[in-house]
């Protein structure tokens, strides 16, 4: 008679290798579609269920002798067992993943039923509808079934209630609903349990190596793809939109970053002339980014130079030139004094209402002794050019403190109000 404890060791290392590699390129399974809908909601549900699950199922210990009758123990990890194996299944369809061979095994519990169609999956699926999610009528399970339908008043461990001398870990007690049949007992072997789980995680494998394979035609196709360059145009504005098409066909239309700002940007006509010439010092360091930012979208990727434009990148790999720009920020204790006032700012940005805009207004005017050492504010009355200003003279802060992106612009005055010394160029990349 069996007197063991069972607690299953499933290895999650291979859901945090399935969350790597969907993260590696999540722009690409970000815009996965499952059917009709975008997969992403799904694919993140799915990876969290499975991480929450697994760690659960792995200190769950069954046949304690906390349950004197039915093993409610059981009955908990079937169903959560079956959330695996569910999120598995899902999860393979999304990426077209063949799952013949899991579905067709049959080397686990060896049930092939009364029509020898049986499979391991139809079997696991007859236990738990049996012992735990319709024990009043088990019906769908023909091949198993001894009557149309059965029905299950216990499920015991078998050194707890039971019958000696057998070797089973559990039985299910079975009513066939046949006036002439007796009792009906199906064993249950919990090792076979748990090695049906664990094939199935492993499953997982599978679906890391087509998920690579998916990312890898995507990146090659979008890479086969020609961006048009700027010359190809008629004007800087119509190759910004251009190439906002093409990020979005990449990327998608909520990825970071947008080039709606900066076609807004280029666009915009200042209200005080004394603002120009620093203003074209801020365009041409974007056009210069962008440049960079070209070669990204077009390669598919933000690695080295050729695609982030910075000349030195050791502090933020994931980072572009494109990107530290599109919100400066020097780090200085100054400017950190105004996070705040920063962060209300954004509000004019978009149309974020009467209310928050005159608040933005008032955070503006906090920060006046430090923004009008770099512009004027002087007869400026539209919302989006009081943002596009403030944006400015963090980025004019930025070229006067030593930060990253100060020393990721080029020593040019193209890009710079003054050329920096070979001592003070010099002195960017020190760690003093």
């Amino acid at each position: 008679m069996s007197t063991n404890t069972f607690q299953i060791d499933l290895d999650s290392e291979v859901l945090r290798l399935l969350r790597d590699k969907v993260n590696e390129e999540q722009n690409i399974i970000f815009n996965k579609r499952n059917k009709a809908h975008r997969a992403w909601d799904k694919i993140c549900a799915i990876m969290d269920r499975l991480d929450d699950t697994v760690e659960y199922l792995n200190g769950l210990k069954l046949n304690t002798g906390k349950y004197k009758n039915s093993s409610f123990d059981f009955f908990d990890f079937m169903n959560n067992a079956s959330v695996v194996v569910d999120c598995i299944k899902k999860l393979s369809k999304i990426f077209d993943v063949s799952n013949d061979k899991m579905k067709k095994s049959i080397d686990i519990f060896n049930q092939t039923g009364k029509d020898g169609k049986g499979t391991d999956e139809k079997y696991f699926e007859y236990l738990r509808s049996l012992c735990s999610i319709h024990p009043v009528e088990t019906s769908h399970h023909i091949r198993y079934q001894d009557n149309d339908f059965e029905c299950s008043p216990f499920v015991l461990w078998n050194n707890r209630k039971g019958w000696i001398n057998n070797d089973y870990d559990l039985s299910a007690v079975v009513y066939t609903s046949n006036d002439e049949d007796y009792v009906k007992r199906v064993q249950i072997y919990i090792s076979q349990i748990f090695d049906y789980v664990k094939t199935r995680l492993e499953f997982v494998q599978e679906i890391i190596k087509s998920i690579d394979d998916y990312q890898k035609k995507v990146i090659a196709d979008f890479q086969k793809k020609t961006i048009k360059k700027e010359q190809e145009f008629d004007n800087y504005i119509a190759y910004l939109r251009n190439i906002n098409i093409e990020k979005i066909a990449r990327y998608g239309s909520e990825s970071a970053f947008s080039f709606d700002y900066i076609i807004d940007l280029f666009e915009i006509k200042l209200s005080n002339p004394k603002n120009q010439e620093k203003m074209n010092l801020y365009l041409n360091i974007f056009k210069y980014a962008i440049e960079f930012e070209h070669n990204s979208i077009q390669n598919m990727s933000d690695r080295g130079f050729e695609n982030n434009g910075l000349i030195h990148s050791e502090k933020k790999l994931e980072s572009t030139l494109y990107s530290e720009l599109y919100s400066p920020h020097s780090g200085s204790h100054e400017l950190r004094e105004y996070s705040y006032n920063l962060q209300k700012i954004n509000y004019l940005k978009y149309d974020s209402g009467f209310q928050n805009k005159q608040w933005a207004h008032i955070q503006i005017k906090e920060m006046l002794p430090f923004l009008e050492r770099y512009v004027s504010f002087k007869g400026v009355n539209d919302d989006f050019e009081h943002y596009v200003l403030v944006q400015l003279a963090l980025y004019l802060d930025s070229l006067e403190n030593k930060c990253f992106l100060n020393m990721n612009i080029p020593n040019d005055l193209k890009y710079r109000e003054r050329v920096l010394s070979d001592k003070e160029w010099k002195d960017l990349f020190t760690e003093k």
